[in-house]
């Protein structure tokens, strides 16, 4: 399998999980979605390494949270950077779990999106 074949994959199985539509590169838009749905424009990162401390952490609330019936959130932010644009990290199958596919007429902004 190439790298290429595995990134894409990872973005095709996103937009299947979440019930949206997986946008093709144009190599022009950087920056912008690899999937869409609904409510959210997704980028799809497959890393060979994350951080350490990323894993330690998210295992952490994750298994702290799971007994008591609820899923861990890992709030990350720098200091003096504004609350409102700290990072949001849940486990995938968390969220998966969480939201399911999303219902909305991916068609529609699919096409908005290709103007």
């Amino acid at each position: 399998m190439t790298s290429r074949s595995t990134w894409k994959g990872s973005e095709r199985r996103v937009a299947k999980d979440l019930g949206g539509k997986r946008i093709p590169v144009t190599g022009v838009d950087r920056d912008g979605a690899d999937v869409i749905t609904p409510i959210f424009h997704i980028q799809v990162k497959l890393r060979k390494t994350l951080p350490a401390w990323l894993w330690v952490w998210m295992n952490g609330i994750a298994g702290d949270a799971e007994p008591h019936g609820k899923i861990g959130l890992l709030i990350l932010k720098k200091p003096r950077q504004r609350d409102v644009d700290s990072l949001v990290a849940m486990r995938y199958g968390d969220f998966i779990d969480l939201h399911g596919p999303l219902e909305g007429d991916n068609d529609r902004e699919l096409a908005a999106f290709n103007e």
